[in-house]
């Protein structure tokens, strides 16, 4: 079996799904930056806009499980583009190319933020995406990209749309939303065993505030173990504005 190869590895939700998936599968890991490899673990260092590389590294693998991105809710269009859309296109097209049959998606419950509000809960992952900024835009662009790529390839894609992963629950708003660290790797695990074909989820815990439909993520085979409510007490209220997500949510 060939590798699982990792973009952003060495990242925020990277370091916290990995030694999930070495459980399973040797892995690549891929990114700017360096970090100490774990035993089944090889690393590649560069950027995946480099031309060629994301064909040397999706050689011969297995799947990919598409990490790297730009994050940030109030960047421009122009940088989230760049970094969440062109880089999706040229990956999804190496790995046409080099015929890697399943393709997993870091996306965002950013895609569905709009529904954040008491009148739309709990919300459907099947419903029409309403993103709330132009980081969820983003990152409902690269769901379709992947959607026309399962459907060009036949390969299996899976398009994740995590809640806040790898923060700590220290306000209030955040607490429906937690995917904690070990439920993230195994929420990542049970999307790279899908079938052929393209499906969004939602990504979150089994919290008892979340208002997120994860029934279809359950369906992969996800079994989330953790509740954020055990921090409700000591969460506050938040710090800064971040975007149309949390608008009336005890906002700053």
């Amino acid at each position: 079996m060939g590798p699982v190869v990792v973009t952003g590895g060495f990242g925020r939700v990277g370091r916290l799904v990995r030694p999930a998936l070495l459980k399973e599968y040797p892995l690549r890991i891929v990114d700017r930056v360096t970090g100490v490899a774990a035993p089944g673990e090889e690393v590649v260092t560069g950027d995946l806009a480099e031309p060629g590389l994301a064909e040397e590294v999706l050689a011969g693998a297995s799947a990919v499980v598409h990490l790297a991105a730009d994050p940030r809710t109030d960047a421009r269009w122009e940088e989230v583009y760049r970094a969440n859309v062109a880089l999706t296109e040229r990956l999804l097209d190496a790995a046409a190319t080099r015929a890697v049959p399943r393709v997993v998606l870091a996306s965002s419950v950013h895609v569905m933020g709009e529904y954040n509000r008491p009148e739309h809960r709990p919300v459907d992952p099947g419903w029409e995406p309403r993103p709330c900024c132009s980081y969820g835009l983003s990152k409902l662009v690269v769901e379709s990209l992947g959607r026309l790529h399962a459907e060009r390839t036949g390969a299996s894609v899976v398009c994740l749309r995590l809640g806040a992963t790898g923060y700590p629950l220290s306000e209030r708003r955040y607490l429906g939303v937690w995917l904690s660290d070990r439920d993230a790797g195994a929420l990542m695990a049970a999307a790279l065993r899908a079938g052929p074909g393209w499906s969004a989820h939602f990504g979150m815990s089994a919290n008892t505030r979340r208002h997120w439909d994860i029934s279809s993520a359950m369906k992969l085979g996800y079994e989330p173990r953790d509740d954020s409510e055990p921090y409700a007490a000591a969460a506050g209220p938040p710090t800064v504005p971040i975007c149309r997500m949390f608008v009336g949510e005890d906002a700053p």
